[in-house]
């Protein structure tokens, strides 16, 4: 099931607390509002991230207990926050700064796709610490690409392309996006901001996580020998 930020709301005015079934997706509004109000989300009453025993005993009395891992969106401040596996299968995200009508396409999207938030603090500064994040969980297998939120794009493309297990491509049209995947299987979609209408982002979004696919062998060995340019 996924929900919104409205009914994380109701359930904290509720319960004093968030907790929802193990397999919960959020829209990426609502992970928004967790980082926003500092709540911390507890999936069968497991708590995490250090939260308080009340709240996770009280968490734990309206969920069933299955013994599943926990797993919670940090704060706003996540920059320090100890970096938690994703779900497998994800598609994680992470945004500079201010990019509503692009949240509201991956709010959209994500009725058929897995968005995950990082847990990294939404300002330019920390680009690059977003980037090692989303390169460790595709390197495990513990997320399949990555969408990049950003107001300039030369920087993520260049910094995203230095990690092997990432295949970073600027979603400047649905054209541009196919020809990434076809030709480099692209798993890394980064999207300027300001240049974009909600609408054109739905339009780069749906094909791209539709249509992944792992690049040719004959790319694989090209990009190894690029790898040892100095």
């Amino acid at each position: 099931m996924i929900y919104t930020a409205r009914q994380l709301e109701d359930l904290h005015k509720t319960n004093g607390h968030v907790s929802l079934p193990v397999g919960s997706r959020l829209t990426p509004m609502a992970a928004d509002w967790l980082k926003r109000k500092s709540v911390t989300i507890a999936y069968d009453g497991a708590a995490t991230n250090g939260a308080a025993g009340g709240a996770g005993g009280a968490a734990g009395a309206g969920a069933a207990g299955t013994g599943a891992t926990a797993r919670a969106f940090a704060p706003a401040d996540a920059s320090t926050a100890p970096h938690l596996p994703s779900p497998a299968g994800a598609w994680l995200w992470w945004c500079d700064g201010p990019c509503g009508a692009a949240k509201a396409a991956l709010a959209a999207q994500a009725r058929e796709t897995n968005f995950q938030p990082m847990t990294v603090t939404a300002e330019p500064k920390y680009l690059v610490q977003a980037i090692q994040q989303l390169a460790s969980e595709v390197k495990q297998d513990r997320a399949v690409g990555g969408v990049l939120l950003v107001q300039s794009g030369a920087a993520a493309v260049v910094y995203a392309n230095r990690c092997p297990s990432l295949r970073a491509i600027l979603g400047t049209c649905r054209d541009a996006v196919q020809q990434g995947i076809d030709l480099i299987g692209a798993n890394v979609l980064i999207v300027e901001t300001p240049q974009q209408t909600l609408q054109q982002v739905r339009n780069v979004l749906s094909p791209f996580v539709r249509l992944r696919r792992e690049p040719s062998p004959d790319v694989k060995r090209q990009l190894q020998e690029l790898a040892s340019c100095s």
